[in-house]
């Protein structure tokens, strides 16, 4: 009975989520057009930009890595809006 509950409760809330298509996802680059090295651990600052002009800001949660994420609209540190081949996150 309770799987049946349970199963009952799945389909109920997987019914009031908006249907979204595969292709719904606006995904900035591939990750594999440029070769885009990460900015050594040592790295001070909180925005770094590639040599290919990809401009990224550091994020880190406590007990993860530092990650880098791509600044779509970078004006604020004086370097050009991102180009499509862009890796998202390094």
């Amino acid at each position: 009975m309770k799987d049946i509950i349970a199963a009952g409760l799945v389909l109920a809330t997987a019914s009031l989520l908006p249907a979204t298509p595969a292709h719904a996802f606006v995904v900035i680059g591939n990750g594999g057009q440029y070769d885009i090295p990460r900015p050594p651990d040592t790295h001070q600052g909180q925005w770094y930009t590639s040599p290919q002009g990809c401009s990224y800001s550091r994020a880190k949660a406590p007990g993860y890595r530092t990650t880098w994420h791509l600044i779509l609209n970078p004006h604020h540190i004086g370097q050009p809006n991102a180009k499509p081949r862009c890796p998202a996150m390094l």
